[in-house]
């Protein structure tokens, strides 16, 4: 079992409603007809059958995020998650078209919403806080980090129109106004040519290499050529890179949220949490639930036995060969 890059919301949503079926009375019938009738227990078999084995995974993973996180914090993401729901409320413009939205996406209510977000941030706050970062990784990280730095640019399509805006420049032209009247890049054009703070790596080389070469309130005095066109380029503010200890943290983060995007990473994780729970599914219809997470994990340590046991057996062997001589 290979966890997918991208969470499955939709699908979490859908399976939080099973555990509310299961609060309902079996022998209710819930579809009647002529001569055909449909008990809410046979609902719940066949929506256990169908789902049952990825609720149980979630469930799991939740309850032990309540552990692994401490109450304190697992109440905060609950709280969090209660106001997001009262946020989206406002931002779609009341109940009615909140709940539209959710059904639209296949939600079955509210509060399978709510629990979407709450499961989504409980085990990914859980993933991170298992994924260990070594001091040999933030070094490492440490040295090849370049801070964002705040960049504006204007870019136009002819290089003599570059030149000339740059002579405007020269002489005291407004570089906020030239770009908000020339600049074709639709993103920044209404900021002055603003691109914000901007991450290494994130621009095309040319861009950066330019960039990379000036101080505070410096423009480049030759346009910069790349796909896009022309651009001249100003720096805002330069990003200051602090020391070891200043940028660490920050820096360990960044390379757990990377982690958390291998799915390898996630299920050794989880391989790893179950063995430490000591979690058994109980339900022999769901006993396959996490079996491939546990038996991958005994294969892995019937290797390391047989490893450890083929040792001393070619050290036995070694030395009976040393005897004959």
């Amino acid at each position: 079992m290979r966890f997918n890059k991208k969470f499955n919301l939709v699908l979490i949503a859908s399976l939080s409603a099973l555990s509310l079926a299961a609060c309902q009375k079996n022998s209710e019938e819930i579809v009647t007809g002529n001569g055909i009738s449909i008990s809410r227990n046979a609902f719940n078999d066949k929506l256990k059958k169908a789902a049952g084995e990825q609720l149980v995974r979630q469930m799991v993973l939740t309850e032990i995020a309540k552990k692994e996180l401490g109450e304190d914090r697992f109440n905060e993401i609950v709280k969090q998650a209660t106001q997001q729901v009262v946020q989206s409320k406002a931002s779609m413009g009341g109940e009615d078209k909140f709940k539209d939205a959710l059904q639209k996406s296949g939600i079955a209510s509210e509060e399978a919403y709510k629990e979407t977000m709450i499961n989504y941030q409980a085990t990914q706050e859980t993933f991170k806080k298992n994924i260990n970062i070594s001091d040999d990784e933030l070094k490492e990280a440490y040295d090849n980090y370049t801070p964002a730095s705040e960049i504006s640019h204007i870019l136009v399509d002819d290089e003599d129109k570059a030149k000339e805006l740059i002579k405007q420049l020269d002489e005291g032209a407004s570089f906020q106004d030239l770009a908000k009247s020339n600049s074709k890049d639709t993103a920044s054009v209404t900021k002055g040519g603003s691109l914000g703070k901007v991450e290494k790596g994130k621009m095309v080389k040319e861009f950066e290499d330019a960039a990379s070469q000036l101080n505070d309130g410096e423009y480049t005095k030759e346009p910069v050529k790349t796909n896009y066109g022309y651009h001249i380029i100003k720096m805002d503010k330069k990003g200051q890179k602090g020391s070891f200890d200043e940028e660490k943290d920050k820096l360990k983060e960044k390379l757990q949220t990377e982690k958390l995007k291998n799915p390898d990473v996630l299920t050794q994780i989880t391989r790893d949490l179950l063995k430490k729970y000591e979690i058994k599914v109980k339900d022999s219809d769901l006993k396959n639930a996490l079996k491939d997470f546990t038996e991958q994990k005994k294969k892995e340590e019937k290797k390391d036995d047989a490893a450890k046991t083929d040792k001393p057996k070619a050290d036995e062997s070694a030395d009976k060969k040393e005897e004959k001589k």
